[in-house]
């Protein structure tokens, strides 16, 4: 390769927030990889592609993924792409030794996500998975408290992520709504972010049960035209059924003897886009909720018992990448993406492996994600796959 060249697969939402983390710590990273630069989007929307391109200062627009991938002025990769497009751009990307990272969910199964992850130990470059809420301030600085013992013995975690992005049943069918596309709808959407979350904080789970789940809305019209995001657009006459589920829930047991609820849905108005958990261990209590992405809160049996918030300061993680290091300065949602960019063009600096948000932590996400609809069907416990 001539060159540290960055390429982004796919020009939507997420594609944009992986572009402006590259902008934004390209800097930082410039000296340590010879040639790093904002070189491609990759779309078959040209138009989109090229509207992200002028915006974040990318050199070239090109329709097919392919072409990415065989060039050789590109060795790192941001696939951001549609769910059942996954696996077979990353196993792509692998195998031609790029450096590689992709949106969650790793694959819409299991299977898939073991066989990229096996491609990741053989292949020569870096490989991580997007889990942007380890990157958040306060949920890192959370789970350091646990892994000290602040809170002792993790016992109980209730954890939820609930999106309204489907709610208004106006909205256009799409590639979501499709299980053969998307897989199993808010589970694996958003539900990914709340699984993961609970790993991170509480360690493996390795049984599921009580699962259930929900289509609500069970028809949508279909676009007149392409579609992009969740607005509302024109629609025809045409109908298509919803086959994936719009809320699920599942309670789940930890290897450490900690028990979980969890929950997800894509059809709860108001709650725009919200990861929120609880954490009980023996010594006190952490609460969090992305709608304040800027602090948490605590509570210490040892102390007063009652909750105190935590806002972030100016030693809280990340805050080296931050660029008004101060006392309850807030920090949203494109930054958990930037920081996440930062530790893995970092990585790849150092030429070392993804500690946090790795293709293995897809595959275990994947596993209990699996485990999960295998207790919806069974209505039975079910044993998470290690």
């Amino acid at each position: 390769m001539t060159s540290n060249g960055i390429a982004i697969i796919g020009a939507g939402m997420i594609g944009a927030a992986h572009a402006n983390g590259y902008r934004t710590h390209l800097p930082r990273l410039a000296s340590k990889l010879f040639g790093l630069k904002l070189a491609q989007v990759c779309d078959v929307n040209r138009p989109l592609a090229e509207v992200l391109a002028a915006t974040y200062g990318f050199e070239k627009v090109v329709s097919d993924w392919r072409e990415v991938l065989a060039s050789s002025d590109i060795s790192i990769v941001s696939i951001c792409l549609p769910n059942f497009l996954h696996t077979e751009v990353m196993e792509a990307a692998l195998e031609s030794g790029k450096h590689v990272i992709c949106e969650k969910p790793l694959a819409n199964n299991s299977a898939d996500a073991k066989r990229l992850f096996s491609k990741s130990q053989s292949s020569i470059g870096v490989a991580a998975t997007v889990f942007n809420y380890r990157r958040v301030p306060a949920v890192t600085e959370i789970r350091n408290l646990i892994v000290s013992g602040d809170i002792g013995d993790p016992i109980h975690i209730l954890v939820q992520f609930q999106a309204e992005y489907a709610a208004d049943p106006l909205l256009p069918f799409s590639w979501r709504y499709e299980r053969n596309m998307a897989g199993a709808g808010a589970l694996l959407d958003v539900g990914t972010h709340a699984i993961d979350t609970a790993r991170y904080l509480c360690g493996d789970v390795i049984e599921v049960a009580g699962a259930i789940e929900r289509i609500s809305i069970k028809e949508r019209f279909v676009p007149v035209k392409a579609t992009k995001g969740h607005g509302r657009v024109q629609l025809s006459e045409e109908k298509r059924t919803v086959d994936n589920n719009d809320v699920v829930s599942a309670i789940l047991r930890f290897e450490n003897g900690c028990q979980g609820i969890f929950s997800a849905s894509r059809v709860a108005t108001g709650m725009s886009n919200t990861l929120s958990f609880v954490v009980s261990g023996t010594k006190g209590t952490i609460r969090f909720t992305s709608e304040r992405l800027g602090e948490y809160e605590i509570a210490r049996r040892n102390e007063s018992g009652t909750f105190s918030v935590v806002p972030n300061h100016p030693t809280s993680p990340f805050s080296d990448l931050i660029s008004v290091p101060h006392d309850g300065v807030g920090v949203g949602y494109a930054e958990s993406f930037g920081f996440m960019i930062h530790e893995f063009l970092s990585t790849i600096a150092e030429g070392g492996k993804m500690k946090s948000g790795s293709v293995e932590d897809g595959l275990r996400a994947a596993c209990i994600l699996d485990a999960i609809q295998e207790a919806i069907r069974t209505r039975l416990p079910v044993s998470v796959e290690k």
